[in-house]
C-alpha cells in the first residue's frame, strides 16, 4: 500500500495510543504477554479501547489481573498501566484502521505492527517496532528533513502539542538546511513564510521571540505558543549583520530607512536608535519597541562616530560643519558636549587667554561667530551689565562708549553691525521707533533707499523687521 496516510509510526506497546503528540510509554517491567498467550485469543479482550478510539479503556483495569492472581491460584501482582510518555508522531488507530480497509489491506492485524518481526503475535515487548511502518509509509525522498507537498505536519503534531522536556526539545535534530550560510539572515524567513507548520514542528513561538524584537508579525505568530508548564531551553540569539550595514556611508545615510521600521525591528529596539540620537528622535523611532517592552536582547549598539570624524584635522575643521549644518551635531551632541571645550577656563578653554577683556573688536567685526555657543540676547547682556556696561532707558549713558546721545547717530554703527546690536537688543527695541506703529515712526532707510531691490536681493533681511513682503509681492 502506498497510499499517503497518515503515519503510522506506533511507539513500543499493544493498545498504543498517541493522541496530540502524548503516547502511552513502557513500564519499567512490561506486561508478559507470552506467558499469557492462552489466556487472551484476540488483542481486542484487553485492549478493547483501541479500535473504539476509547482511550480510558485502551488497558485493563488492574483488578480484572486478581481474578488469577488471587494469592491462592496466582500469587499476588501490583500491576498499573503505563505512564505517560511524549511523542510528536501523529497517530490515531480508528483512522488508522479506516484507510487500511478503504485501501483493501484487511489482513494487517495487531501484531503487524507490534509483534517483533517474524514472532507471533504475543511477542510484545515494549519495544519499537517501526519497521512495519516504513513498509508503507516509506518516505518518497532521500533526506527525512526535505521539504516536499505532504509537509511534516502529515506526520507530527506541532512541539506545542506534545509534552517534550527542556532535554528532548534541545535534543531535536536540525534539518540539513539550517546550517546554510544566510539561513539565519534571510532562509529561515522565508521558509517560514511558506510553511509554517514545518518551522512549529520543532519550534514554539518563544524560539522566535529569543532573537526577533518584533514578534507580532504575523508568520511568527502563526507558530503556537508553548502551554503553560513547558519550559523552553536557553536560546541563543544571533544577530548577523545584513550587507547593507556594511558599506561605508551606512552610519550616516541609514535614515530614511531604506526598508520599512518593522524590518528594523526584526534586531533592534528604540534604545539602539536613542544610543546615538540624544536630542530629538525621528518620529519613526517612536515606532520600534523599547528594550524593556521585549524578550530578545536586540542587538545593543554602541556609539560609533561618522567616517568624517576620523580625520587627524577634524578638530580644527569641524567648526565649518558645525557652522553649515548645527542640526546634524545635535543629532549626538548636547550643548554641554561643546561647552566643556569652547567654554573651559582661559588656559585650555576655546578661546585664547586674556579674551574677555579683548574681545569687543572681534565681536564688532565679526572675526568670531559668537552666535554659534553663546545666545547673545542674554549672555553677553548678563556679563555686561556684572562690570556696569548697560544703559539706563534710551538715553542713558551705558555700553555705547558712555555718550548720552548714542541713540542720534546709532543708525550707521546699526547698518555697520547689526549683529553687535543684537547681542542686548531684540527686534521689539527697534520697532519702538522704527516701526510703522512705534511712537516716531522713524523709517530706517535713507531717502534713496530702493524696496523692491533690497526684497530682490535679500527677503531674509527685510524680514528681519517686516512681517511680510513689504512691497505688496511686486517684482
Amino acid at each position: 500500500m502506498k497510499a499517503r496516510i497518515l503515519v503510522g509510526a506506533l511507539l513500543a506497546v499493544v493498545g498504543l495510543v498517541v493522541v496530540v503528540g502524548v503516547a502511552r510509554g513502557v513500564q519499567e517491567q512490561p506486561f508478559p504477554h507470552d506467558q499469557h498467550a492462552g489466556l487472551f485469543p484476540v488483542c481486542a479482550g484487553c485492549h478493547a479501547g483501541v479500535p473504539a478510539g476509547d482511550e480510558a479503556t485502551v488497558f485493563p483495569a488492574a483488578s480484572q489481573c486478581a481474578g488469577c492472581h488471587d494469592g491462592a491460584e496466582q500469587p499476588r501482582v501490583a500491576w498499573t498501566e503505563p505512564t505517560l510518555r511524549p511523542s510528536n508522531v501523529s497517530f490515531d488507530h480508528v483512522l488508522h484502521a479506516e484507510q487500511l480497509a478503504s485501501a483493501g489491506d484487511e489482513a494487517r492485524t495487531c501484531e503487524s505492527c507490534h509483534s517483533a518481526p517474524d514472532e507471533d503475535r504475543m511477542s510484545v515487548d515494549g519495544s519499537e517496532q517501526l519497521g512495519e511502518c516504513w513498509a508503507c509509509h516509506a518516505h518518497e525522498r532521500e533526506n527525512h528533513f526535505d521539504l516536499d507537498p505532504a509537509g511534516c505536519e502529515s506526520c507530527h503534531v506541532p512541539l506545542a502539542g506534545t509534552a517534550f522536556g527542556v532535554d528532548r526539545i534541545s535534543s531535536l535534530p536540525a534539518p540539513p538546511d539550517h546550517s546554510a550560510p544566510g539561513f539565519v539572515l534571510e532562509g529561515h524567513g522565508v521558509d517560514v513564510q511558506v510553511d509554517a507548520a514545518r518551522c512549529a514542528t520543532c519550534h514554539t513561538v518563544e524560539r522566535c521571540a529569543a532573537c526577533h524584537v518584533n514578534t507580532g508579525l504575523d508568520p511568527i505568530q502563526s507558530i503556537p505558543a508553548a502551554p503553560q508548564g513547558m519550559q523552553q531551553p536557553l536560546w541563543a540569539h544571533a544577530y548577523p549583520e545584513p550587507p547593507t550595514h556594511r558599506e561605508p556611508s551606512w552610519s550616516v545615510n541609514h535614515y530614511p530607512f531604506e526598508s520599512s521600521t518593522t524590518e528594523c525591528a526584526t534586531c533592534h529596539t528604540r534604545d539602539d536608535c536613542t544610543t546615538c540620537h540624544v536630542g530629538s528622535v525621528p518620529s519613526d523611532v517612536t515606532d520600534l519597541p523599547a528594550a524593556a517592552d521585549v524578550v530578545a536582547p536586540g542587538v545593543h549598539l554602541q556609539t560609533t562616530s561618522p567616517r568624517t570624524h576620523e580625520s587627524l584635522f577634524f578638530m580644527s575643521a569641524h567648526a565649518n560643519l558645525a557652522a553649515a549644518e548645527p542640526g546634524t551635531c545635535a543629532t549626538c551632541h548636547t550643548e554641554s558636549y561643546c561647552v566643556d571645550c569652547h567654554d573651559g577656563p582661559p588656559d585650555g578653554g576655546y578661546h585664547p587667554g586674556n579674551f574677555v577683556s579683548r574681545h569687543a573688536a572681534d565681536a564688532w567685526s565679526g572675526t568670531e561667530e559668537c552666535a554659534t555657543c553663546h545666545s547673545t540676547a542674554s549672555f553677553c547682556r548678563a556679563c555686561h551689565e556684572e562690570v556696569g556696561f548697560e544703559s539706563q532707558g534710551r538715553l542713558g549713558a551705558g555700553f555705547h562708549d558712555a555718550e548720552p546721545l548714542f541713540l542720534l547717530r546709532h543708525g550707521q554703527a546699526a547698518r555697520q553691525g547689526l549683529e553687535s546690536c543684537a547681542s542686548c537688543h531684540q527686534q521689539s527695541d527697534c520697532v519702538q521707533c522704527h516701526g510703522v506703529t512705534g511712537a516716531f515712526q522713524v523709517s530706517p532707510h535713507t531717502e534713496d533707499f530702493d524696496a523692491r531691490r533690497a526684497w530682490a536681493q535679500s527677503p531674509r533681511t527685510c524680514l528681519a523687521c517686516h512681517v511680510s513682503n513689504p512691497v505688496g509681492g511686486g517684482p
